[in-house]
C-alpha cells in the first residue's frame, strides 16, 4: 500500500512539473559570423623531413617534409607553412636566392615554383613530368635555368621565366663511355661549374660521373674506379672533389680526370661505408673545410651517423649525432661559389632534429635555437593548454628553468635570422605543458607565434620499478594526464601504470620525502559491496578485512613505504613502482608531495586511470578508473574513500575518523607550520581495539561512548536524505564551533536531530528494537545488517523513484528514472550491481559549489562525477573545518543525469549565464607563510568567467531566480543537454547520435560563452551557450576519430576560442574557432621575404678566359650563349611536340586570376566587340562567296576546254597522232 502512495505521488508530481513548465527564450549576442576556424602557427620539428635548402642572402631555411608541406624557417617568431594540395612527399626544394622564390619537386614528379614575396605564398608555375621521375634538381645563383636529373639518367632544363622545358636535353646514352654496356642509373647529382656555367657536372648512381660541356656536347669522364657518390667543385673551378663508395676521398683536375690528382682515407684503410653528401668550402684560400656524411669504418656494427670536419689539412672532427643524417648546408658569408665563402656554421637537418654547429668555435657546440625542435625529444603522449596563464606563473617558471639550461651550447646568435618576426596576435599570456613517454613534463611559453621551453619536470625520478617488473613493456613512466592549477600552483600528473603525484612549487631548495597513498585494487568480487562480518567471523576469515577502502592513518612522511589500507592488506596489491623514500634535497620548482599508486589486478592488466580533477580549495584529489572512484585527502595524505562503479549508485555517505591525539592537532597548528600539517611518524590514528558496540535507543549516549575511546564514526545509512541532513547540520554548526570539536559535533547533531522526511518504513524500524551492531577497528565504523535488513536498502534509483521522477518520455526528463517494476528486494546494493554494466569506467571529473539535489537551492561542494554508460552523478563532499584532525565525508546526494553515450565533459553556469570555475587556493610563498602564520587563501564560492555585460540574457523580462540559480552543462558523446539547477529540468538539447563526439570544452569568443566540441569525423564544432545553437562547423582533421584515439589525448581546448593538438608525432600545432583572433593573427603576421640588394659579385682575376665578365655586373655573354643554346631548336634533341609529350605546364591560381582579369571586359565593350566581329564575319564570308563563284567559272572554263580537247583528240586517226 505504502509503495502504491509512493508511486501515485510521484506521478502526481510529474504530472505538476509537466505542467508548470517555463520555457525560457535567451538573447546570445554571439554569432555565426564570429566564428571561423583558423591554424595560428605551428611549432616542432617537420615531420618526415626529406630536404633541405638555405637562401643566403635572405637568411631562410626550407624544410621538404614527406606530408606535402614545407616548413620555412627564419629568426624568432618566422616559422611558415607552404602546404601543397595532395599530400605528396616533397623530395628536393632550392631557393631563388634573393627572389623571394621556392622551387619543390614532389613525389608525383610535379615541380612547383612558389612566390612568398607577399604574406601568403603561393604557386605560380606547376610543370608535370609524364614519362621520367625527378630525382633531383639544382639552379645556380642568379640563373635562370632549372636543371633536372630523372630516373632515366636524362637531363632536362625549364625555363624559370615561363616554365616551359627546353627541346635541349641530355641524354644518359650520350652522356656515359661507349664500353660502359649498362645504365648508369638515375641521375643523384648536379653541379655547374663556379667559374663557368656551361660546364655541368652529372653524377649517376650506379657511380658514373662526368663533366658535359652545354655548348660543345663534349664529355669528361672520371674513373669508375672507386664509384663516386657524390662531388664538389672547387671555387675556383679547376679541380673537382668526390666522395666515394669505399669512404675515401679524391681530387681531380677538370682537365684531366682520368686520374686522381689525390686521394685520402680520413678513417684509414679498413672498409667504410659510402660517403654521402660532401662540401668542399674555404675559410681563405689556404684554409679549405671538407665537410661530409657517412664513411665512417664498416666494422663497427650498425652505421654511426657522423659528420666529419677536416679543417686546413691540419685536424680532422668526427662529430657523431643521435639521429641519422638527411642532408647539411654550410652557411657561409659571401653566397657566391666563385670564391672563398667563409663558412661559419653547418645546418644539419637530421631525422629527428635540426643542428646548426658554430665552425668558429674549436668544439662545434650547437647553436642554441629560438625554434622548438625538441619537443618529440621523447614522443609526446599528452598535452595541457592554457591560453589565459598569469604573468607570474611564466615569470616565476622561467626563473626556476634558467638553472636547467644546457651549458654546452654556443654563445652565438641563431644566424638563420631572416623575415621579420610576427606580433602577438592574442595579447594572452599562454603555457603549454607537454607529457612524455620517459616521464617528464615540459612547460613551454606559447604566448605569441613562438614556443619558447621554460621548464622541465622530471616525474618518473621518485618511482622505482619493482625487481618483477623488471624489462616489462606494460610498466611505462609516460604521462597520461595533467592538471593544473593556476592558482594555488599545484600540479597533479597521472601515469599510464597507475602512478599518480601532486607536486607543489617552491622557489627554493627543500629537503622533504614524499607521502605515499596506496589505492585499493577496485573492480574485483574482494570490493564488491557485502555485510561487515563478526569478530568470530573475522577471525574466520581474515580475507574480508582486506578489502577495508578507508585509510585507517595519516600518512607519515618520514616512511619509506606507504601505510596499508588495512591490518592485513598488502598480499594481492600488485604495483609495479615503489615510491623512493629517503629524504631528498630537491631544486627549486615543482616539488612532489604526494604519490598514489593504482593496483593493477594482474601483471598483464592494469586498472587504467583514465580521469583525474584537483581542487586546491577543498583539498581534495578525485582519480576516476576503469573500475571505480577514489578520493584522496591532500592535507592529512590519506585515502579518504574508494568506490567500484557499481558502488557509486548507492546512498551511504562515507564514514569520518576524528583523530583525536590533542598533542598532535596542536603541534599541526603551531605558528611555526603550514595548515596542511608537516606531518610525520609522531602523527597517528588512535587505534581502537576490537569491540562490538549495540546501538541503544539514545543515539547521543553511544556518540559518547565513541568519544571515550577517541573515535568518533557517523553511522552508514541508506537515505541519501541523510546527506542532505549532514550538509545542513555541519553547515549550522561549523560556523559557531570551535575547529578543535566541530567535527566531534557534527555526528550527534545528525544522530540525534533525524530529519523528518524518512519515509514511514524506517521510523518504523526506528521504534522497534535495533538488531544492528557497529565494530569500531582501525578508527573505522562498519555497519552489520542482517540480510534480511539489507534487502530493504536503497540505493540511488530507489531514491530518485520516490523523490517525484518524471516519466521517461516527457520532454523535460533529465535525471535517469528508475524501473517501477522491480520487486522489494531488487532494491538493494547487492541486486543493482548485477544491473551495472560491466567495465563501466569513470571518464570526467568536475569538483564545483553547487546544487546537488532537486529542489534544494542550498549550494556545497560537489563532486561531479561521469561514467561511460552516460550517468552524471553528484557526490557532496563534508568538509571539516579542522582539516588535520578531522576526515573529509562524501555523502551520495541521490542525482543521477543520463546521458547517451559516454560522459566526456561537464560545466557551470550561474543564474546569469556566466560560466563558473571551481573554488581555488591561492598561491602564498612558504616563507611568507612562516612569518605571519596564516594559510593561503581559500575560496569556498565559485569563480564567474565571464563578463555579465557580455553574457546572455532573457528575451523577456522574468523572475528566474526560483527556478534557475545555476546551469549544467552536460556533453556527451551522443547528446548535449542545459540543465536548470536545482530543478534539474532539462532546458536545451542537442543530438549528435549520427557523427558523435569524442572531446569538448567550454570557452569564451569575444568574451561570450560558447562551446567548443570536436566529432568523430574530425570536425571542429562550436556551439553557443546555454541555447546550443550551432555556431560553426569546419573540418580539421582528415580522418575519422574514435574517442580512445591518442589525437584526443593529445588535445587541449582552453580559453579564448583557442585550442593545440599535435598535429603529428613531431609538431604541435595551435588553432582557434574565434573569427576576431583570426583576423588579428592575419594581421600580425610578420614577413618571410625582406627586400634587399644582391651582394657584388666578388672580383676575380684568374687567367681563364671570360671569368672576370662572367660575374661583372654587365649582361654575362656566357648567360646570353646558354639561353640561346638552350631555347635554339637547331640544337634540340627533341621537337617542340615531343617536349609536350615528356612533361606539361600548368599555371598556379595566381597565374590564372591574373589572366582571368587581364581578359575581363564591360558588358558594352563585349557586345562591341561581337559587333565588331560579325561585321568581320559579313566580310569574310562576302569574300568566301565572291572566291567560290570564281572557284565556279574556273571550273566551268576548265571543263569546257577539256572536253573541246578531247574531241579533237577523238576526231583524228591514229596515223595523225
Amino acid at each position: 500500500m505504502d509503495k502504491a502512495k509512493k508511486k501515485f505521488a510521484s506521478a502526481i508530481d510529474g504530472i505538476r512539473q509537466h505542467y508548470n513548465k517555463t520555457d525560457i527564450s535567451v538573447e546570445e549576442k554571439i554569432q555565426p559570423e564570429h566564428c571561423l576556424f583558423a591554424k595560428v602557427c605551428r611549432h616542432g620539428y617537420p615531420d618526415d623531413a626529406r630536404c633541405m635548402a638555405y637562401d643566403p642572402v635572405q637568411k631562410l631555411l626550407a624544410i621538404g617534409t614527406g606530408h606535402g608541406i614545407v616548413r620555412m624557417i627564419g629568426e624568432s617568431g618566422v616559422d611558415y607553412l607552404l602546404k601543397h594540395e595532395g599530400e605528396q612527399a616533397v623530395n628536393h626544394v632550392q631557393f631563388l636566392v634573393n627572389e623571394g622564390g621556392l622551387i619543390t619537386a614532389c613525389s608525383n614528379d610535379m615541380i612547383h615554383l612558389w612566390n612568398f614575396r607577399q604574406k601568403t605564398p603561393e604557386v605560380v608555375h606547376s610543370l608535370q613530368l609524364t614519362k621520367d621521375s625527378v630525382t633531383c634538381i639544382h639552379l645556380p645563383i642568379s640563373g635562370k635555368w632549372l636543371y633536372v636529373g630523372t630516373d632515366k639518367g636524362n637531363v632536362y632544363f625549364v625555363s624559370l621565366a615561363t616554365f616551359q622545358m627546353s627541346s635541349y636535353v641530355i641524354n644518359w646514352n650520350k652522356a656515359i663511355d661507349l664500353s660502359c654496356r649498362i645504365h648508369p642509373g638515375a641521375v643523384k647529382q648536379l653541379a655547374v661549374s663556379p667559374t663557368d656555367p656551361l660546364k655541368l657536372v652529372i653524377a649517376y648512381e650506379k657511380g658514373v660521373v662526368v663533366i658535359w660541356n652545354i655548348t660543345t656536347k663534349e664529355v669528361d669522364r672520371f674513373p669508375l674506379d672507386p664509384p663516386i657518390k657524390c662531388v664538389s667543385w672547387h671555387y675556383d673551378g679547376k679541380k673537382i672533389l668526390t666522395g666515394n663508395v669505399d669512404g675515401s676521398i679524391c681530387v681531380y683536375n677538370v682537365k684531366k680526370t682520368s686520374e686522381a690528382e689525390q686521394r685520402s682515407t680520413p678513417h684509414g684503410t679498413a672498409p667504410c661505408r659510402p660517403i654521402t653528401q660532401i662540401e668542399w668550402k674555404h675559410q681563405s684560400e689556404s684554409e679549405p673545410f671538407i665537410i661530409y656524411s657517412g664513411g665512417m669504418p664498416a666494422d663497427d656494427g650498425l652505421p654511426v651517423p657522423a659528420l666529419t670536419v677536416l679543417r686546413g689539412g691540419r685536424s680532422a672532427t668526427v662529430l657523431e649525432l643521435d639521429y641519422p643524417i638527411i642532408s647539411f648546408v654550410p652557411l657561409s658569408q659571401i653566397a657566391y661559389n666563385s670564391c672563398p665563402q667563409q663558412p661559419h656554421s653547418i645546418a644539419v637537418l637530421l631525422k629527428g632534429d635540426l643542428m646548426v654547429l658554430d665552425l668558429q668555435n674549436p668544439g662545434f657546440f650547437n647553436i642554441e635555437s629560438p625554434h622548438a625542435m625538441d619537443i618529440h625529444e621523447s614522443p609526446v603522449t599528452t598535452i595541457a593548454y592554457y591560453s589565459d596563464c598569469p604573468l607570474d606563473l611564466i615569470g616565476a617558471l622561467a626563473l626556476v628553468g634558467t638553472k636547467q639550461r644546457k651549458k654546452d651550447y654556443s654563445q652565438r646568435s641563431w644566424p638563420i635570422n631572416g623575415g621579420l618576426g610576427r606580433d602577438c596576435a592574442t595579447g594572452h599570456q599562454e603555457l603549454i605543458l607537454t607529457g612524455h613517454k620517459d616521464g617528464t613534463v615540459r612547460f613551454w611559453q606559447a604566448s605569441g607565434e613562438n614556443l619558447q621551453i621554460l621548464y622541465r619536470l622530471k616525474t618518473a625520478s621518485h618511482f622505482e620499478r619493482l625487481e618483477e617488473f623488471e624489462g616489462s613493456d606494460k610498466v611505462s613512466h609516460a604521462v597520461k594526464n595533467i592538471q593544473l592549477c593556476l592558482d594555488s600552483r599545484q600540479l597533479l600528473i597521472g601515469g599510464v601504470s597507475g602512478q599518480v603525484t601532486l607536486f607543489r612549487f617552491l622557489k627554493a631548495e627543500s629537503l622533504n620525502t614524499i607521502a605515499v597513498v596506496n589505492i585499493p585494487l577496485l573492480g574485483s568480487a574482494s570490493t564488491s559491496y557485502a555485510p561487515a562480518q563478526t569478530p568470530d567471523d573475522r577471525s574466520s576469515n581474515t580475507k574480508e578485512e582486506k578489502q577495508v577502502k578507508r585509510q585507517r592513518k595519516v600518512m607519515s612522511r618520514d616512511s619509506t613505504h606507504s601505510p596499508d589500507t588495512s591490518d592485513a592488506s598488502g598480499d594481492e596489491r600488485i604495483l609495479p613502482f615503489k615510491v623512493r623514500g629517503a629524504p631528498v634535497k630537491r631544486p627549486p620548482g615543482y616539488q612532489p608531495e604526494l604519490a598514489c599508486l593504482i593496483p593493477w589486478h594482474s601483471h598483464h592488466a592494469s586498472d587504467t586511470l583514465i580521469s583525474m580533477a584537483l581542487n586546491s580549495a577543498y583539498g581534495v584529489i578525485a582519480l576516476g578508473t576503469v573500475n571505480g572512484l577514489a578520493l584522496i585527502d591532500i592535507a592529512q595524505c590519506a585515502l579518504i574513500y574508494a568506490w567500484t562503479s557499481a558502488e557509486l549508485y548507492g546512498s551511504d555517505p562515507t564514514p569520518a575518523i576524528q583523530l583525536s591525539n590533542p598533542q598532535h592537532s596542536m603541534e599541526c597548528q603551531s605558528p611555526g607550520e603550514s595548515p596542511r600539517c608537516k606531518t610525520n611518524g609522531h602523527a597517528e590514528a588512535v587505534i581502537q581495539e576490537d569491540r562490538t558496540i549495540t546501538r541503544d535507543s539514545s543515539t547521543s549516549q553511544s556518540m559518547k561512548h565513541y568519544k571515550s575511546g577517541g573515535v568518533v564514526g557517523i553511522i552508514r545509512r541508506n537515505t541519501a536524505e541523510l546527506a542532505s541532513a549532514i550538509r545542513e547540520k555541519y553547515q549550522a554548526h561549523s560556523g559557531h564551533s570551535t575547529p578543535s570539536n566541530s567535527a566531534q559535533n557534527t555526528p550527534r547533531d545528525i544522530l540525534t536531530d533525524r530529519p523528518d522526511e524518512f519515509d514511514e518504513e524506517e521510523q518504523e524500524e526506528e521504534r522497534r528494537p535495533s538488531q544492528r551492531t557497529y565494530s569500531v577497528k582501525g578508527a573505522i565504523v562498519r555497519r552489520l545488517t542482517k540480510k534480511k535488513e539489507l534487502s530493504r536498502s536503497r540505493s540511488f534509483h530507489s531514491h530518485i523513484s520516490e523523490e517525484g521522477e518524471t516519466p521517461r518520455d516527457s520532454p523535460r526528463q533529465t535525471i535517469a528514472p528508475l524501473s517501477t517494476n522491480l520487486s522489494a528486494s531488487s532494491h538493494s546494493l547487492e541486486v543493482y550491481n548485477g544491473s551495472i554494466a560491466p567495465g563501466e569506467a569513470v571518464t570526467n571529473l568536475q569538483f564545483m559549489n553547487s546544487s546537488s539535489k532537486r529542489n534544494d537551492p542550498k549550494t556545497g561542494p560537489c563532486l561531479w562525477v561521469g561514467t561511460s554508460s552516460g550517468a552524471m552523478l553528484a557526490l557532496n563532499l563534508l568538509l571539516p573545518t579542522d582539516r588535520i584532525n578531522s576526515t573529509v565525508v562524501v555523502a551520495p546526494s541521490g542525482t543521477i543525469v543520463k546521458m547517451k553515450g559516454q560522459i566526456l565533459y561537464a560545466a557551470f553556469m550561474d543564474s546569469q549565464f556566466c560560466l563558473l570555475s571551481p573554488p581555488a587556493e591561492s598561491y602564498k610563498e612558504t616563507s611568507k607563510e612562516s612569518k605571519d602564520g596564516s594559510s593561503p587563501d581559500k575560496s569556498s564560492s565559485n569563480k564567474i568567467l565571464t563578463k555579465a555585460s557580455l553574457a546572455p540574457h532573457y528575451a523577456q523580462s522574468m523572475d528566474q531566480s526560483d527556478e534557475i540559480n545555476q546551469i549544467l552543462i552536460c556533453v556527451a558523446e551522443c547528446e548535449i543537454k542545459v540543465i536548470a539547477m536545482p530543478s534539474f529540468s532539462q532546458l536545451f538539447i542537442h543530438k549528435c547520435e549520427e557523427i558523435p563526439l569524442v572531446k569538448a570544452n567550454a570557452t569564451h569568443i569575444r568574451g561570450q560563452p560558447a562551446l567548443m566540441c570536436l566529432s568523430a569525423a574530425g570536425q571542429m564544432l562550436a556551439f553557443s551557450l546555454v541555447s546550443l545553437k550551432p555556431l560553426l562547423t569546419a573540418p580539421m582533421i582528415p580522418h575519422s576519430i574514435d574517442i580512445d584515439d591518442l589525437i584526443c589525448q593529445r588535445m587541449s581546448l582552453s580559453e579564448h576560442g583557442l585550442g593545440a593538438y599535435m598535429t603529428s608525432p613531431t609538431e604541435m600545432e595551435k588553432f582557434t574557432v574565434c573569427a576576431e583572433v583570426a583576423e588579428q593573427t592575419e594581421e600580425s603576421m610578420g614577413e618571410l621575404f625582406v627586400p634587399c640588394e644582391m651582394p657584388e659579385t666578388p672580383k676575380n682575376t684568374s687567367f681563364l678566359k671570360g671569368v672576370s665578365s662572367i660575374f661583372a655586373s654587365s649582361p654575362r655573354p656566357e648567360a646570353v650563349d646558354i639561353d640561346s643554346i638552350l631555347t635554339d631548336k637547331d640544337n634540340a634533341t627533341y621537337g617542340v611536340s615531343g617536349m609536350r609529350s615528356v612533361a606539361r605546364t600548368f599555371p598556379g591560381p595566381s597565374v590564372s586570376m591574373d589572366r582571368a582579369h587581364a581578359g575581363g571586359v564591360s558588358a558594352g565593350q563585349a557586345a562591341v566587340m561581337a559587333l565588331q566581329n560579325l561585321a568581320e564575319r559579313t566580310e569574310k564570308l562576302s569574300a568566301t562567296v565572291d572566291a567560290t563563284e570564281n572557284l565556279k567559272n574556273n571550273a566551268l572554263n576548265l571543263q569546257s576546254r577539256t572536253s573541246k580537247l578531247v574531241e579533237k583528240y577523238e576526231k583524228k586517226k591514229w596515223y595523225q597522232l
